[in-house]
């Protein structure tokens, strides 16, 4: 008792609880909760199921540094690094494991898995179909919305996509044509273009200069970090929507605002073309249901969530693959040859870039899959929470642990995907017996462990339309466009970023679209006159003493060689119709020009034909004689 005194004199505490302050009332409870959480931590981590596993230190202690990576964008790549170190199944936290081998795929992820999705999907905005967690309440939703994307809605939403894309292009990409342009930028205004028309009826008039498209952009943008902040710190949400800051209110306002549009949207679409609309629209059916199947449409408060998060959704997934795709292509030119000339081949712009006639193209499939492959949306881990005790990959796991597998590991798995890192879109093209290129969609191993667009029953609704969209950009686009990288900044802002969804770390991408000459009203008043110009040649040859002077002719032989465009695809030999009487059949030979010259190709010769070769002695031909 004497030593209790002293001890008590010697810490200056007090003698009676009266005389005990708030502050050492508060100070010795936080040191009460910290020892009982070093107590809990110590106890868990010695008979914890996953003690013998590996992963890092704080793991064992919490699941808070996962959040951290999380908003540094490093998740997926810290993740793929434990993986390479310690193999198949690591420990990231007291009660979440995080698998990269084929044999977890169907335990998490395939039919009859009794996982379901963890809880950090219901902090992702208000519940839709996306982020339902309970599997027959998402079963019944994603019956009463399957029509919707259903073949026959594909054939309805193709023109507004069509449209889309080509205003897009001619808004954007002619008028800027070899000046720098930022490809992301620019692909998320085309899907959220897309839609505005697909899924409201109207869109947001991203190339008109709209204030609509600006603000639902910035929206977009801090919507994600709303649903977080609001998920994990409902506290300091809370206590920031306080503040009379006006940018702050601004920025937390921003997913409220995403709903409220689409509530807005759907009331002004009723009141203007009733529910029983006969426009081409998404909306449209989800507003009538499906008589056919006997589907009921969905009450207006759900539709109006559904499409709020479809355009988030897709502006967001959609925009960001097309983007790194392109980037891939400026990377790899000789794809974009690959492709045009699949394109040509097969008649494409004269069929009005059909999605049917597309998806047949072999080529374009192998860049579409290979760009899903390196860069999927969801480029995390889709995390599930296990319902009752499994075993996944050899590894028995317990009820209520969160495990999942990231598409960013699966794709680089070098035994199923050889020389993971590069952009080799021939992983996904075969070739048949008579020599021609035709479609593959992989090894089974491949397709097993291809998360482009999720997996299982959660797989993407609206995928069939991603991939139109995809498709009829890439098309359109290389067809009548040469892209290249601004600078080698590029390759900086387009490192990859794991912010649940995949983010370029720059937040742009620069690049640099072309427009093939062919395309030019220059370059087809130049082809029209060749054989005019090929004639002129011919008249030298003929009557070569009595024109003076004939090297004049012969620099203009001399510029429809193959030195007059960019590159060279072989002689070819243009046939002169329509000449003067008295000469015979003659073939202009050598005639050698690249099927796919640029306008800059096009300038260099409109300059020599207008310019003096010195070399040649010969005079500048008149404009009035070429244009």
């Amino acid at each position: 008792m004497e030593k209790l005194t002293n001890l008590s004199k010697q810490w200056n505490l007090p003698k009676k609880w009266e005389e005990v302050t708030a502050f050492q009332i508060c100070a010795g409870i936080l040191l009460a909760l910290a020892v009982k959480g070093f107590i809990e931590v110590l106890l868990y981590n010695l008979f914890s199921p996953f003690r013998r596993l590996p992963g890092p230190f704080l793991a064992r202690l919490t699941s808070k540094w996962l959040l951290l990576l999380s908003i540094s964008g490093k998740r997926a790549a810290t993740v793929h690094e434990l993986h390479r170190k310690h193999g198949k199944v690591v420990r990231l936290s007291w009660n979440e494991l995080s698998f990269s081998g084929i044999n977890a795929v169907r335990p998490i992820y395939g039919q009859g898995t009794t996982c379901v999705k963890a809880p950090i999907y219901g902090l992702f905005g208000r519940e839709g179909l996306f982020q339902m967690r309970d599997p027959e309440v998402h079963r019944e939703r994603h019956r009463r919305l399957a029509h919707v994307f259903s073949p026959a809605s594909l054939r309805v939403a193709e023109p507004l996509v069509q449209g889309v894309v080509e205003k897009g292009m001619n808004t954007v990409l002619v008028k800027n044509t070899g000046k720098e342009v930022d490809a992301l930028s620019w692909c998320r205004m085309i899907s959220l273009d897309v839609a505005g028309e697909v899924l409201l009826g109207k869109a947001f008039g991203a190339f008109d200069g709209r204030e609509d498209a600006i603000r639902f952009v910035y929206v977009l943008d801090n919507a994600f970090p709303n649903f977080l902040l609001r998920g994990f710190y409902p506290l300091v949400w809370r206590f920031l929507r306080l503040l009379p800051i006006e940018k702050l209110q601004t920025f937390l306002a921003a997913s409220d605002y995403m709903y409220a549009y689409g509530d807005n949207s759907l009331q002004e679409f009723i009141r203007l073309y009733g529910r029983d609309s006969p426009r081409r629209s998404l909306l449209t059916k989800m507003l009538k249901g499906d008589p056919a199947s006997g589907t009921e449409p969905l009450p207006d408060e759900i539709i109006a969530i559904e499409v709020a998060n479809l355009i988030f959704a897709a502006t967001d997934t959609t925009g960001t693959t097309m983007a790194y795709a392109l980037y891939h292509l400026a990377c790899n030119r000789e794809w974009q040859d690959r492709l045009r000339a699949e394109l040509r081949a097969a008649n494409l712009q004269q069929k009005g870039y059909s999605f049917t006639e597309l998806q047949a193209l072999p080529v374009l499939h192998g860049i579409m899959n290979e760009a899903l492959r390196l860069h999927p949306a969801a480029v995390g881990a889709l995390q599930r929470m296990t319902t009752r005790e499994i075993e996944i990959d050899g590894v028995v796991v317990p009820a209520n642990t969160i495990v999942s597998v990231q598409s960013y590991t699966m794709h680089r798995d070098p035994s199923v995907f050889p020389d993971p890192d590069t952009f080799n879109p021939d992983r996904w093209i075969t070739t048949s017996a008579d020599g021609n290129p035709e479609i593959d969609h992989g090894t089974p191993a491949m397709r097993e462990m291809f998360f482009g667009w999720g997996k299982g029953t959660r797989t993407c609704i609206s995928m069939n339309m991603a991939i139109m969209e995809l498709k009829i950009l890439l098309a359109r686009v290389i067809n009548q466009f040469e892209v290249r990288l601004a600078s080698e900044k590029t390759h900086r802002d387009m490192e990859m970023e794991d912010h649940y969804i995949l983010t370029p770390k720059g937040g742009k991408c620069g690049l640099v679209f072309e427009q093939l000459a062919r395309y030019s009203l220059v370059y087809q008043t130049i082809m029209s006159q060749r054989s005019w110009l090929a004639e002129i040649v011919l008249h030298s040859q003929a009557y070569k003493r009595a024109m003076q002077p004939p090297k004049r002719h012969e620099t203009t032989l001399t510029l429809l060689s193959g030195k007059s465009l960019r590159g060279n695809t072989g002689p070819r030999s243009v046939c002169v119709k329509d000449k003067p009487s008295g000469l015979n059949d003659l073939v202009i030979p050598n005639l050698s020009v690249n099927p796919f010259p640029t306008m800059s190709g096009v300038r260099k010769l409109t300059n020599k034909l207008t310019s003096h070769d010195s070399s040649a002695g010969a005079p500048p031909l008149a404009p009035e004689r070429w244009s």
